[in-house]
């Protein structure tokens, strides 16, 4: 009996001495920084919210998202630094996966802080040029306001490019130039690689099996020479460049006999023509190749949606976003209200597929092709998110689409993605939950890049 009380006795001298000791311990003091409180985190790894939840922000960097009770037993934090979330939500920045920046129109630098407001802090680009890779670096370093780009090369295309006159990349018709093509736009600083429409069939798989060997990414659209006689497995497999736009896939869908066609009207024939009577049987075993083959597709569904609605037309012509675009881009915009119903075809492809795609849970990328006819920048990134909802996806595989597979797309799930402490600040904050309503992605009230928080109104002055 003795025993069983001197244990007991001794028990609880050690316990209040625990508990006397990590009291005493000195707390961490935050004397920068960011602490954001009573907000309610969207991780984006599942449906579940994060509430009752500190997230405290660091020069660039998550540096730790905690419980308020261990919060409180562990830092002392300045008033200051704290910001009161009063309910809202916080939930990962966007991605824009397909647009084109024009760097000697001296409006395009206003268009990145446009990206900004609406909550865009990663941009791929898809044409460059030195001066863009310039920017790139520029922004890297603070010296420009705008997303961080990742650059695709100049247009590779065959002979007698897709663009004519206006084509300023390589065009190359013989398998002996591919490697040298790689080499010299790795050792630029681009990020990617794009091919087009009129390569030759050895050439753009040359060029596949070179950027495999190398780790460097590709982006493109189908070339016309694989589309005679198309063949899923081999435009669907390991080494398959991200697809963009859905273009030329009506050739692989349609009930028509496909004829070989030679320039210049493949364009418009591959194009627009065959996916006038899209198969739907087709259509789901494209869709099960892309998706046991895990290729990329960035589907801008926006940019047939947007050109092909006359009363989508009228209604951007007739808001804030459009006056806010320089003359030259008004002006062109406006000279193709007549291609409506020739860009309908396609939009009915664009959502045929979309819902296959939904209905397998493929996943995609969110991009728009700006500054093509209707799109503005930064909002029709949105747009885009809504119309993956619109077509069967659910809210959080949207929002991923245009979040987490951007970033397992360029393999930096380790700094980006899912908000995560050690993961980059570039955050959210909306005033709704877009898991509830999609169209809650638009209800921002500040930008977080990286670290620094920005609000939309100035950024769009």
């Amino acid at each position: 009996m003795k025993f069983t009380a001197s244990l007991l006795k001794n028990g609880m001298i050690f316990y209040l001495t625990s508990v006397f000791l990590i009291a005493c311990q000195p707390k961490d003091t935050i004397k920068n920084g960011r602490v954001l409180k009573d907000f309610k985190i969207l991780t984006l790894e599942n449906e579940n919210i994060l509430e009752d939840y500190v997230m405290i922000i660091g020069g660039d960097t998550i540096l730790d998202i905690l419980s308020e009770k261990e919060f409180h037993k562990r830092y002392n934090v300045p008033d200051s630094l704290v910001i009161n979330g009063k309910g809202k939500y916080i939930m990962p920045s966007f991605h824009e996966m397909h647009a084109h920046l024009q760097p000697r129109n001296p409006n395009h630098k206003k268009y990145l802080r446009h990206y900004l407001a609406y909550g865009i802090t990663d941009m791929r680009i898809m044409a460059g040029s030195e001066q863009l890779l310039s920017w790139k670096d520029s922004i890297g370093k603070g010296l420009i306001l705008g997303p961080d780009l990742k650059v695709a090369g100049p247009l590779i295309d065959g002979e007698e490019p897709l663009w004519g006159k206006n084509h300023d990349g390589p065009v190359v018709s013989k398998v002996t130039k591919v490697d040298s093509i790689i080499s010299d736009q790795e050792a630029k600083g681009y990020d990617l690689i794009k091919l087009y429409e009129r390569l030759p069939k050895q050439v753009y798989f040359e060029f596949l099996k070179a950027a495999q060997e190398r780790g460097i990414r590709l982006a493109g659209h189908i070339p016309f020479s694989l589309l005679s006689e198309p063949n899923r497995t081999e435009l669907f497999n390991e080494r398959s460049p991200s697809l963009e736009h859905f273009k030329n896939f009506g050739a692989l869908v349609t009930k028509q006999d496909i004829r070989k066609t030679e320039q210049p009207d493949d364009l418009y024939y591959y194009g627009y023509e065959l996916a006038l009577d899209p198969d739907p049987i087709k259509i789901r075993k494209v869709v099960e190749e892309i998706n046991s083959s895990k290729t990329w597709i960035c589907p801008t569904s926006v940019l047939w949606r947007n050109s092909s609605d006359s009363l989508m037309i009228a209604e951007i012509i007739e808001g804030d976003p459009f006056q806010r675009l320089d003359n030259g881009l008004k002006n062109w915009w406006l000279s193709t209200r007549g291609n409506a119903k020739r860009n309908q075809d396609v939009n009915d492809l664009s959502e045929l597929f979309l819902r296959e795609m939904a209905r397998q849970n493929v996943k995609l990328l969110v991009g728009t092709d700006f500054p093509n006819p209707f799109l503005v920048p930064g909002y029709s990134v949105h747009q885009e998110i809504h119309i993956l909802a619109e077509m069967g996806y659910s809210n959080i595989e949207a929002l991923k689409a245009a979040t987490i597979y951007p970033a397992l797309y360029w393999n930096e799930m380790e700094h980006k993605g899912y908000i995560r402490p050690g993961r980059i600040a570039n955050l959210l904050i909306l005033k709704q939950n877009p898991l509830e309503k999609i169209e809650n992605t638009l209800t921002i009230e500040h930008v977080i890049h990286k670290g620094q928080f920005l609000q939309p109104r100035q950024l769009l002055e």
